[in-house]
């Protein structure tokens, strides 16, 4: 999985690989957590800056870079899932359970922002938004540590939320363009302080059905995402 990627030309890129841990491939077990965690905050801006973290088979890395969080902060998540399934194999941490773990169990989260599916299993406040005249279904859920007012913001998002024309992932994906997910980010963040964001999604190159041109798409969704991410640092 690559690690941070910094926020400016000057700042350094680092990448973190964790293939050698076992147990952390869609499901997250307490010591690959404990492993991965332990990694990661040797490093000065475990929470901060834009992360890359390789496909949503490994979303569950954004319950452990917001683990990183002292303060009271919101969550935004930008998804064709909202990740709050009940989590199979007992209490086990999983890129669809990672978003419900946090809610329930994470004292400094005010407020969990979810924008992508059509649908949630999970009750919540409705913050429904037009992009370009498409309605994106969105729900606000009232962490454990909610307080009213103005918090850091930790910008989640899943490429799976885009149009398949746009890049190609491991998951079934929505129907966002680039320019309707860029124009959602604004509205997200844009006035906030954003204090970390990280960007999942794609195929494996091992996948058969990865091509070079599949590999292209993908690398300059990146490109666009950490573009755009980075204005609001």
């Amino acid at each position: 999985m690559p690690g941070r990627l910094g926020v400016s030309e000057s700042d350094e890129v680092i990448r973190i690989s964790c293939k050698d841990i076992p147990g952390r491939n869609m499901y997250c077990d307490d010591e690959a957590y404990e492993e991965i965690r332990n990694r990661l905050k040797s490093y000065p801006a475990a929470e901060t800056g834009i992360h890359f973290i390789d496909t949503g088979n490994y979303h569950y890395m954004s319950r452990i870079f917001t683990s990183f969080i002292d303060r009271k902060y919101d969550l935004y998540l930008l998804d064709n899932h909202n990740d709050m399934q009940r989590a199979g194999l007992g209490e086990i941490l999983s890129c669809g359970s990672w978003a419900l773990d946090v809610l329930e169990k994470d004292e400094n989260l005010s407020s969990l922002y979810v924008y992508g599916p059509g649908s949630f299993e999970a009750e919540g406040e409705k913050c429904d938004v037009t992009l370009m005249g498409k309605t994106v279904s969105g729900r606000v859920y009232r962490g454990k540590g909610f307080e009213s007012g103005d918090h850091p913001v930790y910008l989640s998002v899943d490429k799976d939320i885009l149009d398949m024309e746009e890049c190609v992932t491991n998951w079934d994906q929505g129907n966002l363009s680039m320019a309707e997910l860029i124009e959602l980010i604004h509205l997200c963040v844009a006035g906030k302080n954003l204090t970390g964001a990280d960007i999942c999604g794609g195929i494996s190159e091992t996948d058969p059905e990865c091509t070079g041109d599949i590999l292209s798409e993908n690398t300059e969704s990146d490109r666009k995402l950490l573009e755009e991410i980075r204005k609001y640092f």
